[in-house]
């Protein structure tokens, strides 16, 4: 596309590294690369920042590609919305058939402390929780390549409406997606491991 060419152009014209570039309009570095590799479109909020920093009009940098940067984030948009449908109907479901056949089934197993319900709950959740976490994680791949990070950033793009000034902040998380996907993946590790010992105590 020729918005992918524009920034590159410009960027290099004025002497700015990838880094620099996203350090002046609030995004991280790989955000950057996406746009001149054309595997992502800047925001409306991005690109009035980059009209300014580069001293042209935003009808410069589209020049035509305005339809096509419309219609793929549209379409990422509506991604963002199944996925999270799926991922919550996922879990609910896993949540569901695990505490139905765990309270139901009291027939014990002869083995270990555990009951056939124990068995067949763990059996109906592993399946569903997979479902969801892929679910989970094609949508943070999706935020990844639009810098999305806050919930507000995240609605204002699934509602087509355009990223404020609040994309100044949450700068480690711009700049470090990986280690924020591990502390999140910590975080739900602990929470998922608490809910567990909590299941195990009700109904073991």
């Amino acid at each position: 596309m020729e918005l992918a060419r524009q920034i590159r152009q410009r960027r290099t014209e004025r002497g700015l590294s990838q880094d620099e570039l996203a350090a002046a309009i609030f995004v991280s570095r790989q955000t950057v690369s996406n746009w001149e590799t054309d595997k992502t479109y800047p925001d409306v909020q991005s690109l009035l920042l980059l009209s300014q920093l580069f001293g042209v009009s935003t009808d410069e940098l589209i020049q035509g590609d305005v339809a096509v940067m419309r219609r793929a984030m549209e379409e990422d948009a509506k991604k963002i919305r199944q996925l999270t449908a799926i991922m919550v109907v996922m879990l609910a479901l896993a949540v569901a058939f695990f505490i139905a056949l765990v309270a139901t089934w009291q027939e014990p197993l002869p083995f270990g402390n555990l009951t056939k319900g124990d068995l067949a709950g763990f059996a109906a959740f592993a399946p569903l929780f997979a479902l969801g976490t892929a679910a989970a994680v094609q949508v943070e791949r999706i935020k990844r390549r639009h810098d999305l990070v806050t919930y507000h950033e995240i609605m204002a793009f699934v509602n087509g409406e355009p990223l404020g000034p609040e994309r100044q902040g949450h700068r480690f998380a711009r700049n470090h997606p990986v280690a924020t996907a591990i502390i999140k993946l910590a975080f739900g590790a602990v929470v998922g491991a608490a809910l567990g010992v909590m299941a195990y105590k009700l109904f073991g």
